[in-house]
């Protein structure tokens, strides 16, 4: 069997890569940029993927802000990628999607067939490629929020990291929005799972517990062991509910896949290596 796997040298890619290779699996690496991988294939543009058993199609654009700022060339551009792949004749296509699709205003636990609702271009073009390849030996994962090591320095959870080393203060736009937040080892290992399984469908790819930003801010605060003092300033109004709970159980069910790292040591885990680099 021979797994190839979309978008290798990104933050989430990298990872996939190395822990089927880890696994024996037959892995062909594609990406945009040159990596490190045996039998990697470098791409000016996705349609030339290389065909192979089962596809982890990761090669997306995770910046919501830029891809609703490109607004509809980015859904054509998604969509004829998708269909591009699909046509490929994979005997199984991982989609790596968002749990963004739930929208952010209920309050329930979320399973994969509660109802989803396009807010934006990034929620669109989320639903639309999982239609096509749920039709298509997919396997979608709706994926809360990640962090880890080398995460983008553009979210929330890097910048309250970053404030709570260096500066005196930790300033959000607002404290009160509820998330998921999934250490990226964890989303590797399910992503792996379901590419080496035999369920299809829809499952969320979440660590099953949603805090608060401010809560957020409150475990890094302690896991860090800096002056209780710190000050904390809202730059944005916190009427707005915002949440999104996630229930993993169907994942569980079919993969006998469960997250591994606790949010306080994930934070941890951080500091240490930001305070080691410097």
């Amino acid at each position: 069997m021979k797994v190839i796997v979309t978008g290798a040298s990104g933050f989430v890619g990298h990872r996939v890569v190395k822990e089927l290779l880890r696994r024996g699996v037959k892995t062909c690496a594609v990406a945009r940029h040159p990596v490190e991988f045996p039998d990697s294939l470098v791409v000016d543009n996705y349609f030339d993927t290389p065909s192979g058993d089962v596809l982890i199609h990761l090669a997306e654009n995770p910046n919501r802000a830029q891809v609703n700022e490109i607004g509809s060339a980015y859904l054509s551009e998604a969509g004829a990628l998708a269909n591009s792949l699909v046509s490929k004749g994979y005997q199984r296509i991982v989609f790596a999607s968002s749990a963004v699709v739930y929208g952010d205003k209920d309050k329930r636990l979320h399973k994969p067939m509660d109802p989803v609702l396009a807010t934006d271009v990034y929620s669109q073009s989320k639903l639309e490629c999982e239609m096509l390849f749920d039709k298509n030996n997919g396997v979608i994962a709706r994926i809360s929020n990640l962090y880890g090591v080398g995460m983008s320095t553009e979210n929330v959870f890097s910048k309250i990291i970053q404030q709570v080393r260096c500066a005196g203060e930790v300033k959000v736009w607002n404290d009160k929005p509820i998330r998921d937040f999934l250490w990226v080892d964890d989303a590797v290992d399910a992503l792996v799972e379901m590419a080496l399984g035999r369920a299809k469908g829809i499952y969320n790819v979440a660590s099953g517990r949603a805090v608060s930003i401010g809560e957020l801010i409150d475990a890094a605060l302690l896991s860090s062991g800096v002056d209780k003092q710190y000050t904390r300033t809202l730059t944005k109004s916190a009427d707005a509910y915002s949440a999104i709970f996630l229930d993993i159980s169907d994942t569980f069910d079919s993969f006998g896949w469960a997250p591994k790292m606790k949010l306080e040591d994930g934070i941890k885990r951080l500091l240490n290596n930001e305070m080691r680099i410097q």
